[in-house]
């Protein structure tokens, strides 16, 4: 018998435990009947695993966590719940979300918010990967709230840097400014994280530019000296200061020629690139305004 129709033997005789009576559970003694209902869905859940049948699978161990919960552990109905939502995201998404959420509201019932932040995060990357960025966003922030509470700093920041990631895209500037600001000031006064001030430094420049505010990006640029002495020796701080005055001079060859120096050493990942394009075509309309 393959594994596949063994599954579905457990999930008939599970069905079958739900609709029935349990003798013992009545007596006071035993399992009741949800618990073993849900130890058997488990089972067929395992086994559509087995056959590679994920959306079955995650039914399947999403009918064992709603047998728990009616039975004696919440603590397991999560757990079911968790291995449901890692079935679903081999194809169905919104299900896979829908059950990492019941996980999430047992988590934090519970306290438990390390694992709960843990599940947030990927459910911001699940929207994530679905381009669904104002999700990705809320979801993302969620969990950096989780991670902070647990004073889990590192893992908070970088949900936070995600939000700034992707609230540049979606041309909200001034909350990327502010969380890479908010960054970059936690992080100067600890060895290990404070390599990465010049990045987040570059790129709230970078953001001040691209919403058009040279005025805001040259305060800022001065502010960044200040906060951080070894800046103004960095190749970011040169490159801010080089684009900071083509912009002032509209001038779209100054511009381009300090973007290529940079990138002959720090090549440009997407996102920076695609925020320079927007600063050069703010100088261009600046450009064109004046003739």
């Amino acid at each position: 018998m393959s594994d596949e129709a063994k599954a579905k033997e457990f999930l008939e005789k599970a069905e079958k435990r739900c609709k029935g009576g349990n003798i013992l559970s009545f007596l006071g003694g035993g399992s009741s009947k949800f618990d073993d209902a849900a130890s058997d869905f488990t089972k067929a859940g395992n086994l559509f695993k087995m056959s590679k049948k994920w959306d079955q699978a995650g039914a399947a161990f999403q009918r064992a966590a709603e047998c728990y919960l009616k039975g004696s552990s919440k603590h397991d109905a999560a757990s079911s719940y968790v291995s449901a939502a890692s079935c679903y995201k081999k194809g169905n998404v919104a299900d896979a979300i829908t059950c990492l959420k019941a996980a999430i509201e047992y988590y934090t019932d519970e306290g438990r918010f390390g694992i709960s932040a843990k599940h947030q995060k990927e459910i911001a990357e699940l929207y994530e990967a679905e381009g669904d960025l104002d999700q990705a966003c809320a979801s993302y922030q969620t969990a950096a709230d989780y991670y902070d509470g647990e004073n889990s700093t590192v893992s908070s920041h970088q949900c936070l840097l995600k939000i700034a990631l992707f609230s540049a895209q979606l041309e909200r500037y001034s909350k990327s400014i502010e969380i890479y600001e908010q960054v970059a000031a936690a992080s100067l006064d600890n060895n290990l994280t404070q390599w990465g001030c010049k990045e987040y430094f570059l790129r709230a420049i970078l953001c001040y530019l691209a919403s058009d505010d040279v005025v805001s990006a040259e305060r800022a640029l001065q502010r960044y000296r200040d906060m951080q002495a070894s800046f103004n020796s960095t190749r970011e701080c040169r490159l801010c200061d080089d684009i900071i005055k083509a912009c002032r001079n509209n001038s779209v060859e100054e511009f381009t020629d300090a973007v290529a120096d940079f990138n002959t050493i720090s090549p440009l990942d997407s996102w920076k690139t695609s925020i320079l394009l927007r600063v050069k075509n703010t100088i261009t309309k600046e450009s064109e305004s004046v003739v």
